[in-house]
């Protein structure tokens, strides 16, 4: 079945956040040397020390769509140390299995909306696509709304390297699935805010099936796929995946 993103992990959300960093500054000052190691994410690496994607991009002259090579130097502005090891996963047993059953979490503040949503015409164009189809595939709003802003920033324009499009970044081989398999009849994903929406609650209802309505499970599939979640747990990028999902749900509260 195929559901299963594992260049996702190396790539896309790099290319999320990157998506929202909305122009911030590129950082100056001072740089530590980090060597990329493998499983390493420029969202992983960046936000660990307090930067954008954007910043840490900007430092080393590279693009954010770019895949990290394993054992490239980066700059790390801001840091003086010689050195930075690699960063550690968020808490959890370190093979990801059982990770779910000791997440713990820091809530946003319930109802305070990003700043690039607050007052914005997108919010109000889109907040009542994802509170239909929430509904139709009984899903909490917030859960989807909160999913879709760490995929995309509510952005239908947003394409990854690896193809995935859209709002809730669909890939090409996850679209077919929920065409022929969850839906029946093809979707315009690419071109359609609704139809984008409404696979990515299609398959997070799915999704929330698999998982026996076990919010971490099902967020950290919607991330990894469910075939890694099965085989390796919630993997260290997935695991702050879900926490940054977490802690976006009382915004869309």
């Amino acid at each position: 079945m195929p559901v299963t993103r594992p260049i996702r992990l190396v790539i896309a959300l790099g290319v999320l956040s990157s998506a929202l960093s909305f122009g911030l500054a590129d950082w100056s000052g001072s740089s530590a040397a980090y060597v990329v190691q493998p499983g390493d994410t420029l969202w992983g690496i960046a936000t660990s020390r307090g930067l954008t994607v954007a910043q840490l991009a900007s430092a080393n002259g590279i693009n954010p769509l770019d895949i990290l090579p394993i054992g490239e130097r980066l700059a790390i502005p801001g840091v003086t140390l010689a050195s930075v090891t690699s960063p550690a996963p968020a808490a959890g047993p370190s093979n990801g299995f059982g990770f779910c059953a000791a997440f713990t979490y820091t809530p946003g503040p319930t109802g305070v909306l990003p700043a690039q949503l607050s007052g914005s015409p997108t919010f109000y164009q889109l907040d009542p696509l994802f509170r239909h189809w929430a509904a139709y595939y009984g899903l909490s709003a917030s859960l989807l709304e909160a999913v879709d802003w760490l995929e995309s920033g509510w952005q239908q324009g947003v394409v990854s390297v690896t193809g995935a499009v859209g709002i809730g970044q669909i890939e090409p081989y996850t679209a077919t699935f929920i065409d022929q398999q969850l839906v029946g009849f093809t979707l315009d994903y690419v071109h359609s805010p609704s139809d984008n929406i409404r696979m990515s609650a299609a398959y997070l209802a799915f999704l929330a099936g698999k998982e026996a309505d076990n919010q971490c499970a099902t967020v950290a599939a919607y991330y990894e796929g469910p075939i890694n979640l099965q085989n390796y747990g919630v993997l260290p990028d997935a695991q702050q995946y879900v926490a940054d999902v977490e802690t976006l749900l009382p915004r869309f509260s």
